[in-house]
């Protein structure tokens, strides 16, 4: 009943990430700017912006603590649905980790059915990459997206979906600034692990940007549990 449920809530939000991230790869196809690797000035790949759409895909996908999400539109408020997902018979701890292992899962064969679509429809990926890289890639992608998911659920636990969708995004681009206006060291820069420090490019996984991804995840996580374990609905 708990899968089933969120399948229900998340299953067309899926498709706004999944359209998004391979409409940019289409139209770095039609541009000539398909190409792996350091591009020169005036052609700039496609790696550069894939970033942000990936990021995408967490925030839409995340788990919402133990609120109900509306399948089209971003609500305010709570959702009617919530006290009949609070009234089953699981407690809370089952509920939230329910609801977070479908987002993962979800985000999981987004990523994978991207990459897999775009390796077949694009023959400059063929050509440039390998089926080793495209892998790497892909596991890059998907640990990268902890951080956003968890801070995506962390803000659910107590702002309503509007609020936690711009409080998200906020965190994306607050994130981004600082990689570029801080002295950080190159390696743990999520955005270029994602580009140009990708595995694509490399050949290597970025562990030092996943390892801190993964730990932003994970506290953001736990921090989402404590809030719902005090939370009166």
């Amino acid at each position: 009943m708990l899968w089933y449920k969120i399948w229900l809530e998340t299953r067309w939000r899926m498709m706004l990430p999944f359209d998004m991230i391979l409409f940019a790869v289409f139209t770095g196809h039609n541009k000539g700017q398909l190409q792996v690797g350091h591009a020169s000035p005036g052609h700039p790949s496609v790696l550069n912006f894939l970033p942000f759409f990936w990021m995408i895909a967490p925030l839409m996908l995340a788990g919402s603590g133990v609120n109900t999400e509306a399948p089209f539109r971003a609500l305010k408020g709570l959702h009617g649905s919530t006290f009949f997902t609070l009234g089953l018979p699981v407690s809370r701890f089952r509920l939230f980790a329910t609801r977070v292992g479908f987002g993962m899962l979800g985000t999981a064969g987004l990523i994978a059915i991207a990459c897999c679509l775009a390796g077949i429809l694009f023959p400059e990926i063929r050509a440039q990459t390998t089926l080793g890289d495209v892998l790497r890639y892909a596991v890059t992608v998907l640990l990268c997206s902890t951080a956003i998911f968890g801070l995506s659920t962390l803000f659910a636990t107590f702002l309503d979906q509007q609020l936690q969708v711009m409080a998200s995004m906020a965190s994306i681009f607050l994130l981004g600034w600082l990689f570029i206006h801080t002295n950080a060291p190159g390696s743990f820069n999520v955005f270029r692990a994602l580009a140009d420090g990708s595995p694509l490019v490399t050949h290597v996984i970025p562990w030092p940007a996943i390892f801190v991804c993964l730990g932003v995840g994970a506290v953001s996580l736990l921090a989402a549990w404590t809030v719902l374990q005090t939370r009166e609905y």
